[in-house]
């Protein structure tokens, strides 16, 4: 049995030997697809390319297809989808005492105070209106080094504290230095004050928990007493400009089928996110201190990308790390531009490429071993796609065959368009399964607005993913060269939360070389085969339409009597619990009040609104 009882260590030796022979199954054959084609007139240079890029690159879509399949399976085919993949969790009953401290935790480092004090006032109410709220303290463990900011921090969270009916039970603490970074900063919260609490709940800036759904996580933990992390499934909340709400839209939609299907084979070596997430205190303080990865830049150094590689030590010292995939409670911001996404992905790229040297370390449990590579193959696949265009650009031109000819004409060019549409339905598995999902269930699509709104969102949201994938790819294989060439890793810093709109000249001081290389793409298929340009026609606009697409997805989203307003709605907007109501109100497509609201307002005239306690 695994370490809480729950489940079988032989249904999990099943489920992760099935899940492993499906992948591999499947990338075989369509490797030996791509040969059946490629071998057609022989194998060039540029053919033995795209071949080996193919192999890298294959293998994280797979995967995502089988997580997204075996997920949708679940949530439509089972009588009780998280009991499947998490029993520990379902066998815990959702009215249990909650006994003990808890602590509720946010780091911050050059946050909009403001902001940070709008989320976590929501958590503390939403709190308080349990019968609970007393037994949990909240810390806001600061790393800020601008002058200028640590005082306004100081000042604002003091401000907030006089306004509570318990100040005592909010704690501010900021460190001299940012060493170990947000790993670091926890570290010295747990070894400073981590005694008097059991369990740790893990926010991010832009994090949003209800009180319901953190006593779910805490009654789960205590009734486990070897689960260590217990994960849950963060989702959106409403956003204000376009590029963020047809992200979200996108995200929502295949998070759920593609984290379940996951959480089937993982059990319980599954991952942690770093927020959203209930932590035994002491366990993780004795087990889950990281090491320096070793060796010069670029990746040497202090772990970027800290929560998979704790996840993985918590696994080894002998507890589960469990996901509750099922919606709830549990929120965060979504990047608000394309060049935010951009510099978010970009850090987390140079994070998982550390445990590059990571992974071979003496004592990993073995699924932790997988765990880490799948995250480095999330981004290796980026630039070998990449590589593969241009392999293909360069194919056009017709180079001299280096092997000879072997495959049938007729069967090649029969199984070549069965490869592309086997790989685009791959590709796009899991939001294609989170869509049916929905689409499928009639209380489902009136969350999202109803049915026709929702379809109109999919249709919507389809033809941004197709100009979106390729620039983030893209902007990867950019980044690891700067990154492995130059040596230029990427800064640490915090997000722009609320999102500014990205001025032409600023897009395209970014994005130029992916239009450059869009251009230099279509010119070569343009002299080469243009015959090819109609099916290269989608890749091609994303790179030329680069610079547009960041600038206008930068604005506002429709809203007020607009046609278009509330496209693209997700539920939280057509039926907004009352913590997301404290911290978005005003924004397109929010509807309905599910709380009343009480203004706080800060000595610079400044003001917000909270959702009211039921004791008030």
């Amino acid at each position: 049995m695994t370490p809480t009882g729950a489940q079988s260590r032989r249904t999990l030796a099943f489920r992760r030997t099935t899940f492993g022979l499906l992948v591999a199954g499947t990338s075989v054959v369509l490797a030996a697809a791509l040969a059946a084609v490629l071998a057609l007139d022989g194998w060039s240079a540029p053919e033995l390319v795209m071949f080996g890029c193919f192999l890298v690159s294959t293998p994280w879509l797979v995967i995502g297809f089988w997580n997204a399949v075996i997920g949708f399976a679940l949530l439509r085919f089972s009588d009780d989808p998280v009991g499947n993949v998490a029993p520990c969790v379902a066998a815990t009953p959702i009215d249990a005492a909650v006994s003990g401290r808890h602590a509720v935790v946010m780091c911050v480092r050059h946050e909009d105070v403001r902001r940070v004090v709008r989320r976590l006032d929501a958590v503390i109410a939403s709190l308080d209106a349990t019968r609970y709220g007393d037994l949990f303290d909240v810390h806001v463990l600061s790393d800020s080094q601008r002058p200028e900011m640590v005082a306004d921090e100081e000042a604002t969270i003091a401000a907030w504290r006089a306004t509570l009916d318990a100040p005592e039970r909010v704690f501010y603490r900021r460190r001299a230095s940012n060493e170990g970074f947000k790993a670091g900063n926890v570290r010295e919260f747990l070894h400073s004050r981590g005694d008097g609490y059991e369990t740790m709940i893990a926010l991010d800036a832009d994090s949003v928990m209800s009180g319901e759904a953190i006593l779910r996580l805490v009654r789960v933990m205590q009734a486990n007493p070897r689960l260590g992390i217990l994960q849950s499934l963060v989702v959106g909340l409403p956003a204000r400009t376009i590029f963020a709400r047809v992200f979200q839209f996108g995200m929502r939609a295949s998070m759920r089928s593609y984290s379940m299907g996951a959480a089937w084979w993982s059990g319980d070596a599954g991952p942690y996110w770093g927020h959203n997430a209930a932590i035994r205190v002491r366990a993780f303080r004795e087990h889950c201190e990281l090491p320096e990865v070793p060796g010069g830049a670029p990746l040497g150094g202090k772990i970027l990308s800290h929560d998979l590689y704790e996840a993985v030590l918590m696994h080894k010292a002998g507890y589960e790390v469990r996901v509750l995939p099922e919606e709830g409670g549990s929120w965060e911001d979504n990047p608000a531009t394309l060049s935010e996404f951009m510099r978010r992905n970009l850090r987390w790229c140079q994070g998982n490429l550390q445990y590059l040297r990571l992974i071979g370390r003496p004592g990993l449990p073995m699924m932790g071993r997988v765990n880490l590579a799948i995250a480095i193959l999330m981004y290796v696949g980026a630039p070998a796609w990449s590589l593969f265009l241009i392999a293909g650009a360069a194919q056009a031109w017709g180079p001299p065959a280096l092997i000879p000819a072997t495959g049938d004409s007729n069967l090649s060019w029969g199984v070549g368009a069965g490869l592309l549409a086997a790989m685009m339905i791959v590709l796009f598995a899991p939001k294609i399964m989170g869509y049916l999902d929905v689409a499928m269930r009639a209380s489902e699509t009136r969350r999202y607005g109803g049915r026709n709104r929702f379809l109109s969102g999919t249709a919507v949201e389809g033809a941004f993913g197709m100009l979106f994938a390729p620039l983030v790819s893209f902007a990867v294989t950019q980044f690891m060269v700067r990154l492995f060439v130059f040596r230029r890793p990427i800064g640490w810093e915090a997000q722009n939360r609320e999102g500014e709109r990205v001025g032409w000249s600023e897009a395209a001081k970014s994005l130029w070389p992916a239009t450059a290389f869009g251009a230099a793409l279509a010119i070569s298929l343009a002299l080469s085969a243009p015959a090819v340009l109609p099916w290269a026609l989608p890749v091609l606009l994303s790179f030329l339409l680069a610079v547009p697409f960041a600038v206008l997805t930068s604005y506002d989203a429709p809203s007020g009597d607009s046609a278009l307003a509330g496209l693209l709605s997700i539920p939280e907007e057509t039926n907004p619990p009352a913590e997301v109501r404290a911290v978005s109100d005003g924004f397109p497509g929010l509807v309905g009040s599910a709380a009343p609201m009480q203004p706080f307002r800060f000595d610079d005239g400044r003001s917000y609104s909270a959702a009211a306690s039921p004791a008030e």
